[in-house]
């Protein structure tokens, strides 16, 4: 299992979603989201536990971005 932390934000008008960390250690993780919390405290932060040779979409909540089909455009 790892952990992975999820930044979204809005960017001019455009919506951003990243991966900004992933680590095996809960103690690093905590560490870096509180770093996180302090530098973008007005953003969305989310900790996701991801389990290794798993398809995620069979998990009941994934990291997942929603968009249209104009953003192909």
């Amino acid at each position: 299992m790892i952990k992975i932390i999820v930044h979204a934000f809005i960017d001019k008008s455009e919506a951003v979603v990243e991966v900004v960390f992933a680590s095996k250690d809960e103690t690093i993780i905590r560490d870096k989201m509180a770093i996180f919390q302090k530098q973008f405290p007005k953003d969305y932060l989310a900790i996701y536990d991801l389990p290794l040779d798993t398809g995620l979409t069979n998990l009941t909540h994934y990291p997942s971005v929603a968009i249209s089909k104009d953003d192909f455009n």
